[in-house]
Parts: C-alpha cells; sequence; structure tokens
C-alpha cells in the first residue's frame, strides 16, 4: 500500500456515514447492483465515465488543486470554503451536526496513521470557519505532507475510488479478481488523461484573462462554496 494510499484504504473499511465524498458512490453503486438495475460490466463501464467522473471533475479534482493552494498560502478560510463544497454533495443539512462528528473522527484516524504530520491549519479551519473535514481535503493535505504533486494526489484518488467500486460489485458482475484490476488500471488511467486535458485547458482560458503570475486551480462554483 502506497503511503498517501493508506488513508483511503482505511475508510472503506469503516461504516458509510463518514463523510467520504466520493466513496459514497461505492455505496450506492452496490446497491444498484444488489436490486438489479446494473447487471453488466458495459453498464458499470457507462455508469463510471457518465455519472462517477463528471462529478469527480467538476467536485473532487478542483477541491484538491484548492487544497494545495490554500496550504500553499497558510488560508484557513479557503480549506474550510472547498470542503463545505464537498460536504454538501453529500451530506444533508439536517445531518450536518453528525457529520461534524465523523469529520473529527476522520481526523483522529489521519493523526494515527500519520503522527509525524502537523494538521493545524486544518484544525484552524474547523475552528474557525467550520470546516467539517471531507476525505477529498484530507487526502489531499496528507499528499501535501507527504511531498506529492497534486496530480499526483488526483490520480491517487481517482484509483483508489475505482477500485473500491470494482472490489464491491465485481464479483456480483462475474468479474474475476485480474479481470476487476484490469478494469480498474484501464478506467482510471483513461480518467486521469481526461482530467489532465481538461485542467489544460482550463487553465489555458484562465491565462487569457489574467496575467502570468497568476496561478490560479480550477474554481469551484461560488454558488456552491457558501462566499
Amino acid at each position: 500500500m502506497k503511503s498517501n494510499q493508506k488513508l483511503l484504504v482505511y475508510v472503506q473499511l469503516l461504516e458509510a456515514k463518514l463523510p467520504t465524498a466520493s466513496f459514497t458512490h461505492a455505496h450506492n453503486l452496490e446497491r444498484h447492483v444488489q436490486e438489479g438495475r446494473m447487471t453488466s460490466v458495459a453498464e458499470l463501464e457507462h455508469y463510471i465515465h457518465n455519472h462517477l467522473q463528471p462529478h469527480l471533475f467538476r467536485w473532487e479534482a478542483p477541491a484538491i488543486y484548492g487544497v494545495y493552494l490554500a496550504e500553499a498560502q497558510q488560508d484557513a478560510h479557503t480549506l474550510a470554503r472547498m470542503d463545505h463544497a464537498i460536504i454538501r454533495q453529500i451530506i444533508e443539512p439536517d445531518h450536518m451536526q453528525e457529520a461534524s462528528q465523523t469529520g473529527k473522527r476522520l481526523l483522529k484516524l489521519a493523526r494515527n496513521l500519520y503522527p509525524w504530520m502537523s494538521f493545524e491549519l486544518l484544525e484552524q479551519a474547523m475552528k474557525q470557519h467550520g470546516a467539517i473535514l471531507s476525505l477529498t481535503v484530507l487526502h489531499a493535505w496528507i499528499n501535501i505532507q507527504l511531498g506529492m504533486q497534486r496530480e499526483q494526489a488526483i490520480e491517487c484518488y481517482f484509483y483508489t475510488l475505482l477500485s473500491c467500486c470494482m472490489g464491491r460489485v465485481a464479483k456480483a458482475l462475474g468479474l474475476t479478481i485480474r479481470e476487476a484490476q484490469q478494469l480498474t488500471d484501464e478506467w482510471s488511467s483513461i480518467m486521469e488523461q481526461q482530467w489532465l486535458a481538461q485542467a489544460q485547458e482550463a487553465y489555458h482560458e484562465q491565462s487569457q484573462l489574467f496575467p502570468p503570475s497568476f496561478q490560479s486551480p480550477l474554481s469551484l462554483s461560488p454558488t456552491v462554496s457558501g462566499n
């Protein structure tokens, strides 16, 4: 297990109520198969590329970019803004108090897995700006502390999520372990390439509007960020 994958893998073993961002989709996917709404690999592939991928590209990959920028600027408010945007996609408003408690559990788990790391800015975002702490934000933070590039953090997130999804439905869809692994490798590679192409295109568009010194990640929708 890679060091920057450790938290993601451990969270898969915990209850589904944790604010685990797109890993919630793995639970939904398993339910689709159990209820007979997904019966083939072709339907699984359609779900991955037409439902899960757009969500990742719109919300979670940009949030990881945003965490890298916020850490560089020591900006707890932006960290909280990234977290709010993700949390609001997966947690109903009347469950926010429960989510806050489970966010603290995620932070405790991260401290146990990476006892040498500093989590001060994340704690500041939680205490002063109301961050709940999604897995997306915490994963990005850990990757920063490990010296990983943001693209590596996103690649790990995509791959581990797809592995989780595949692990929950492979047997029911008649896939062997080897076949499931091959599909995970193939689909995660395609997803990564398409994300990088989209990110480069967005950066090029931004460079036409801002001076060369302006280094901006892809932005989350301001209507969701709470600003």
